[in-house]
């Protein structure tokens, strides 16, 4: 093999890094129906290390929805900004969005307008990960045009490398390189029993009614009248002979 040959032969160094959702990440949160001004603090916090000995420069791009159609989805976005980190927005790739929505029940960056965060990690150290928090209020707002009971809030995050000096070391890299953070919305239904009290109640009532009516045709009260007539009468004859004679 000639010397130009082996020097056209690229050399590509073996890496190991990841990126992955924090345990201290929120995953459940619930709201009222029919309340539309709800808030509710969630964190999404993702991870990313140097599983490897060679310490490599690493791009981070992170997406999280913050508005579906016309409303936003959190009620204050500064908390999505992360120092060093610049920020665009992007339109959801899906049209029709609360269709699709339906179907999944997940809301992501294809239905959801997001905001996706490019970070730059100049060198990732062997064993020292790198932290980005993102914090904020979820509002209840746009739950109310999806009518679901049930959604899931998704932020995603990626990582990039110099793929001519880099190669991961699994062939399952994907997974490892890409993550999400996942929060359970739920809508939770306040069951109102004022029409089952009222209508128990009105219910009752008329019964009492139809009870009532039944006996007075039947002669139920008449019966009992003449029967309290006769006993008082029965009592004063027995008084009566009861008494003592007058004396002379």
């Amino acid at each position: 093999i000639s010397l130009s040959a082996l020097n056209s032969i690229p050399v590509r160094f073996g890496i190991n890094i990841l990126v992955k959702s924090a345990e201290d990440s929120t995953h459940y949160i619930n709201f009222t129906s029919g309340s539309n001004d709800l808030r509710r603090p969630v964190h999404h916090t993702i991870q990313v290390e140097n599983l490897g000995a060679r310490e490599i420069p690493v791009s981070v791009t992170i997406r999280v929805p913050v508005k579906l159609v016309n409303t936003d989805i959190w009620s204050n976005t500064l908390g999505l900004k992360v120092p060093g980190c610049t920020v665009k927005t992007e339109d959801p790739t899906e049209t029709d969005v609360l269709k699709k929505l339906k179907e999944t029940q997940i809301l992501n960056c294809s239905v959801a307008m997001c905001s996706v965060l490019s970070c730059s990690i100049s060198v990732l150290k062997n064993r020292v990960p790198v932290i980005y928090n993102l914090t904020g209020e979820v509002s209840s707002a746009w739950l109310q045009q999806t009518q679901l009971e049930s959604v899931r809030l998704v932020s995603s995050a990626s990582l990039g490398f110099d793929t001519k000096q880099y190669i991961h070391r699994f062939t399952k890299s994907k997974t490892l390189i890409n993550t999400e953070v996942q929060t359970h919305v739920e809508v939770i239904k306040v069951y109102d029993y004022k029409k089952e009290i009222i209508g128990g109640a009105a219910g009752g009532l008329l019964l009492l009614a139809l009870i009532t009516l039944g006996l007075y045709k039947a002669g139920f009260f008449k019966r009992g009248y003449k029967e309290m007539m006769e006993q008082q009468a029965g009592d004063a004859d027995a008084g009566e002979d009861a008494a003592p004679p007058a004396e002379e």
